[in-house]
């Protein structure tokens, strides 16, 4: 069974009080969300979704993903208008499991 993280990245940061959203700001050189899903590259996971502001995809796909060559990011999906959303969106990108294989107790 394939082990998959879905990375939530779509908030604004409104209480740090600043124009960049907050996994966007640079922390010794580097995005914050690089950081978690570089963590995320170098786990046991198999893949990664990645869960965006929907007009920031393009920005992750080339300044996050392509750049630091993370190759465990299997999708990039837009976020809803709350978190659940998001994570909803995130879930759906998710290939079903089948249970099939399960022995229930009797």
């Amino acid at each position: 069974m394939k082990k998959i993280a879905v990375v939530l990245a779509g908030g604004r940061g409104s209480r740090m009080n600043s124009d960049t959203p907050k996994q966007y700001i640079e922390l010794k050189g580097n995005p914050v969300l690089y950081y978690s899903l570089k963590t995320f590259e170098d786990s046991f996971m198999d893949a990664v979704v990645l869960v965006c502001g929907k007009n920031e995809k393009q920005y992750c796909q080339k300044n996050i993903i392509e750049k630091y060559a993370l190759k465990k990011v299997c999708a990039i999906v837009s976020g809803g208008k709350e978190r659940y959303d998001s994570v909803f969106n995130g879930l759906k990108e998710i290939e079903p499991v089948s249970y099939t294989h399960l022995t229930l107790p009797t």
